[in-house]
């Protein structure tokens, strides 16, 4: 018989919670914000070691973070928690663990409107970086290149531009020491690939 420390979050118990959470968001996702997603929480669990978080709060954050997209990108992040609030209570996850994950995602994009300050834990900081440093990959760069296709369609500088300015804003936004020199390696790859475009 399986003992379980009921102090660890189910995650920490067994790796089938966090396949069973992965099958979810995956059924729910498009395969682009589901690629993402994936990206994402392989840089923040990669964060997570370097900066001692607590890597099943980051996972489960990571996994949850972008799931309000299933109804478009507009005001995503409060859908976002509450499908991942829905979801960890109907899993009888520890009440803690849930506002913990809860509170990652509420905050993760707050440095993008100048709140970087209300980011307070370092698991959020974490899933916050990892969000933004995944904008600085070849991943990153398709995404964003379909998310401003219409500016595309009308004037390719102008299509550039847009996406030469999100991505370079990404590299002011990291918050932890292990992100930046994440970011560092995005940063030297996207102005390179930019070089012959602007």
């Amino acid at each position: 018989m399986e003992i379980t420390n009921p102090r660890l979050s189910p995650i920490q118990s067994g790796r089938g919670q966090i396949q069973k959470i992965e099958k979810f968001i995956e059924s729910k996702l498009d395969s682009l914000n589901w690629q993402h997603t994936l990206e994402v929480r392989n840089i923040a669990l990669k964060l997570a070691r370097l900066e001692k978080a607590d890597k099943d709060i980051v996972e489960a954050a990571a996994l949850f973070h972008d799931i309000g997209k299933i109804k478009g990108d507009d005001n995503h992040t409060p859908r976002s928690e509450e499908i991942a609030r829905k979801y960890l209570e109907s899993e009888s996850f520890n009440q803690n663990f849930i506002e913990e994950v809860v509170y990652c995602i509420a905050v993760h994009e707050y440095h993008w409107i100048g709140k970087a300050n209300l980011i307070k834990t370092i698991e959020a900081q974490v899933l916050a970086d990892a969000d933004t440093i995944q904008k600085l990959s070849p991943w990153g760069i398709i995404k964003h290149s379909i998310k401003y296709q219409e500016d595309f369609n009308k004037s390719y500088e102008e299509g550039i531009k847009k996406l030469w300015e999100k991505l370079m804003k990404c590299y002011n936004l990291i918050l932890t020491k292990s992100g930046q020199k994440e970011a560092e390696k995005g940063y030297k790859f996207v102005k390179d690939f930019f070089k012959d475009l602007l």
